[in-house]
């Protein structure tokens, strides 16, 4: 590969003739003799219920709570199948293989570990470890990053329709989403899978071939995210000072932008550099195992004549502790889905589909869209209180001038009193009502009839 590159000459967008990446070695795990493990499987996505919900109508909530995918049933089902296994089981030996004295110590048994279930403080340890990892899971959430913000400042202030405006915008774009690529890759399954080398990057295009050169050729012991970002910071000096950019001020308001994105990805980084500590779930897992294995055994019916804890009706089936165990055993699955968002699971972050997405939208905001402005031109309200255009169907039904401007209406009715009560008039309740209503649906009719018409430009 020859390039036209100078090392010595700071304007990255000097670039040599472009020459293709020779495709890396990339493992196929077609070729792989064994199962494939299900942590490389892209897994379906979840149900989104959002539409479903635009209503909060008992038969939609009904079709939701009976959805499988991605569901509570799905999560818990396979422990508690083995639940019921264990515990049907344990009732078969106690009562058709146990002597009379052996069922009187199991029954002993599971009376005095019935009484000291409490010791185990499930909704604590639930409650506090299910808030520690949602308020994880919402920041990781928005610090994923976005490109709009950088996208829209650098459209609005990198000026230029010639070759060279238009090359220093696009890459200052592609060097923000090759740092976020270069993040994900560590963090993220199925980017890593995506993009197993630096390679593979550059065969996808986030990363030119010279640009490859020049990041292997910084030594460093860490992980160096921060290059693309030094470039593209680097390219605003380049552009003020090729006219590109008016002024300190614009420059800075994209520095600041491009800021913003590095340290939401430096977020992230951090919370997959520093985890919970492993004894945290592992308390919380063994806390709720424990309990259910205890369960299997106070949970019994027991139907000796003379056993202190005889059970007055004999189900054969622990309707309650299967509840019980749904409810607990769900609560723990949606704390440990949460813990880790950045796997392939249907709950999980799709970070592929970000990179592609800010990819494609910061270099057409850019560049295809860039100076792409309709023509001024008057618009339908000129001339007119605006008002709403929406159709019967649509229309609110109330409006809200705010909690206070009620009082108005109380001075109204004050003042209808009184004038009564001058009069010598006994004031009338139901009258000063039916005037108080007439003077609403008069204000209400007047607010709602208009008419709107289409000024021509």
């Amino acid at each position: 590969m020859t390039t036209t590159n100078n090392n010595n000459d700071p304007k990255c967008g000097d670039v040599q003739d472009d020459v293709p990446v020779k495709p890396p070695k990339i493992f196929d795990f077609a070729e792989w003799p064994f199962e494939i493990p299900d942590i490389f499987k892209r897994k379906e996505l979840s149900y989104n219920y959002n539409y479903d919900l635009a209503t909060s109508k008992s038969l939609m909530v009904i079709k939701m709570i009976f959805k499988w995918r991605g569901s509570l049933w799905e999560a818990v089902y396979k422990e508690l199948l083995v639940w019921i296994c264990g515990y049907t089981f344990v009732s078969l030996i106690y009562r058709f293989a146990l002597t009379r004295n052996q069922k009187d110590i199991f029954e002993r048994f599971g009376e005095y570990c019935d009484a000291r279930m409490g010791y185990l403080p499930l909704n604590f340890v639930l409650g506090f470890f299910c808030n520690i990892i949602i308020r994880r899971w919402l920041k990781l959430y928005t610090s994923l990053g976005n490109i709009d913000n950088i996208a829209l400042f650098v459209s609005a202030y990198v000026r230029g329709k010639d070759d060279r405006a238009r090359q220093i915008r696009r890459n200052i774009i592609r060097y923000c989403v090759l740092s976020q690529c270069l993040v994900f890759r560590d963090i993220h399954v199925g980017v890593r899978r995506r993009f197993p080398t630096l390679e593979s990057i550059a065969q996808a295009g986030i990363l030119l071939p010279h640009e490859l050169e020049k990041f292997n050729a910084i030594k460093s012991r860490y992980q160096k995210y921060w290059v693309s970002f030094n470039w593209a910071l680097e390219l605003l000096n380049v552009a003020k000072a090729e006219k590109s950019i008016d002024g300190d001020n614009a420059r800075n308001a994209i520095a600041q932008e491009i800021s913003k994105f590095r340290t939401a990805l430096t977020t992230v980084s951090m919370y997959d550099w520093v985890p919970i500590p492993l004894m945290y779930p592992q308390l919380v897992n063994m806390a709720v195992h424990t309990y259910f294995f205890l369960c299997v055994f106070t949970r019994q019916f027991f139907i000796s004549a003379d056993a202190h804890n005889k059970t007055e009706v004999d189900l054969y089936i622990p309707f309650m502790t299967i509840i019980e165990f749904i409810f607990y055993m769900g609560w723990l699955k949606v704390a440990m889905e949460l813990l880790n968002p950045f796997g392939e699971d249907a709950d999980d972050f799709d970070c592929n589909l970000l990179i592609d997405r800010n990819l494609a939208i910061g270099l057409t905001s850019v560049d295809d869209a860039y100076d792409h402005l309709p023509e001024v031109k008057p618009d339908v309200f000129v001339g007119r209180s605006v008002k709403p255009l929406d159709s019967d169907d649509t229309r609110s039904l109330k409006y809200h001038f705010g909690s206070a401007a009620q009082m108005e209406e109380i001075s109204y009715l004050k003042k209808e009193e009184g004038k009564m009560i001058a009069a010598g008039k006994r004031p009338n309740k139901m009258k000063l009502w039916w005037k108080s209503m007439k003077r609403k649906r008069f204000e209400t009719t007047a607010t709602q009839s208009y008419s709107v018409s289409y000024p021509m430009p």
